[in-house]
């Protein structure tokens, strides 16, 4: 049988005995707000000898010792039941407004998060550069055996990321050129110059904008895609089984994709070149009364053919850049379907990212390797 329940008021606080139950409850409000009215600095609540009470008796006790710490007493409590201290204080902070945390400011919160996202991004940095070191150990060794490389899986990802991107990089690269050519030849109009509007489409889609706009399309198309794989791949811990069976997963999964990639995108870029300029020559016949062999005659003035070859070489470094950036995105994935959404955006962003800073500086380097033309 349980011990007789007491409360008791001392020198040194209160102290309870035995289970609490509801006959108990009004003497044991009338003690607390007794120590309340006259508080000492320091009250302790000894709870040594309480036995398991009903809720509504430990509620009172909560509610007492908020008294207390609202009297201005320093309350300790004294051998509490397992768990008792831990939901006081989780009450004291839902019920007491000046114990819950202080709300940071808008610009200590600024930083904050401008410093985690710098964290998080060199994290990310850090990580894409080791898995990129990883993926072309495994592609040196397909490069020196090539009956390593899964070539069935090779020419899947071809056709997908290259023959079917066929007519949206055509259609996008044919408008572009129109429109570049329209404004070119509107402004230039003005001063006698429409001559030279060849030279401008010409030149800016060939250099610039053409391998720029195909390896956009790729990353959108192609990247999402192998990081939307990888990704569910790895939610369903299939990856994982794969490196519990000894496959060198990067080679396995990551280097047929590099390899399409490869191969297609010079020729996406090659394509994105001829429409474009088919664009320009179409503008300069309707609008500016520009017969076709004129336009190829500047084209054929302007341009050499280290421009095509320049474009072609440097979309492999594109190709390299989309089809890493998007299978590390999905390989880093943890948890669940939404981790995947967020990859597949990661890869699209992060590869368009690195492709421009790519094209800067191979842009500045091709200023040092083109020879000179005078118009």
């Amino acid at each position: 049988m349980g011990q007789r329940p007491s409360i008791t008021i001392g020198r040194a606080g209160l102290t309870i005995t035995g289970a609490l139950s509801l006959s108990e409850l009004e003497q044991l409000r009338d003690a607390f707000d007794s120590l309340a009215r006259e508080p000492s600095e320091e009250v302790t609540v000894d709870l040594e000898g309480m036995e398991a009470s009903m809720a509504s008796a430990e509620a009172a006790i909560y509610g007492g010792l908020r008294k207390l710490r609202q009297a201005g007493a320093r309350v300790m409590v004294r051998a509490a039941p397992d768990g008792f201290l831990e939901r006081f204080e989780k009450l004291e902070k839902e019920l007491c407004p000046e114990a819950r945390p202080r709300l940071r400011s808008r610009t200590f919160s600024w930083f904050e998060d401008v410093g985690d996202s710098v964290l998080e991004t060199s994290a990310t940095l850090r990580g894409l550069a080791a898995f990129g070191i990883n993926s072309l150990l495994s592609f040196a060794r397909v490069v020196f055996g090539p009956g390593k490389l899964r070539w069935k899986e090779a020419f899947y990802y071809m056709e997908q990321a290259g023959v079917k991107a066929v007519p949206i990089i055509s259609i996008l690269c044919w408008l572009l050129g129109t429109v570049l050519g329209y404004m070119s030849g509107f402004q230039l109009r003005d001063f006698g110059a429409e001559t030279f509007m060849p030279d401008l489409v010409g030149l800016s889609m060939v250099w610039e904008i053409s391998p720029l706009l195909a390896a956009v399309i790729v990353a959108g198309r192609s990247g999402s895609a192998f990081a939307a794989e990888l990704g569910t791949m790895k939610v369903r811990q299939e990856v994982d089984a794969l490196e519990v069976m000894g496959f060198d997963v990067k080679g396995y999964l990551v280097v047929p994709k590099v390899v399409a990639l490869l191969f297609v995108m010079p020729f996406l870029t090659l394509l994105a070149d001829l429409f474009a300029l088919l664009g320009g020559m179409l503008i300069g016949g309707w609008y500016l009364g520009m017969p076709p062999e004129i336009f190829v005659q500047r084209l054929a003035f302007v341009l050499l053919p280290i421009d095509f070859y320049w474009g072609m070489g440097k979309s492999l470094v594109y190709a390299v850049i989309v089809a890493t950036v998007g299978c590390f995105m999905g390989m880093r994935v943890r948890g669940g379907a939404a981790e995947v959404g967020r990859s597949t955006t990661s890869a699209v962003v992060v590869s368009i990212f690195l492709v421009i800073l790519a094209d800067a500086l191979i842009a500045i380097l091709f200023m040092y390797v083109r020879p000179a033309v005078t118009v």
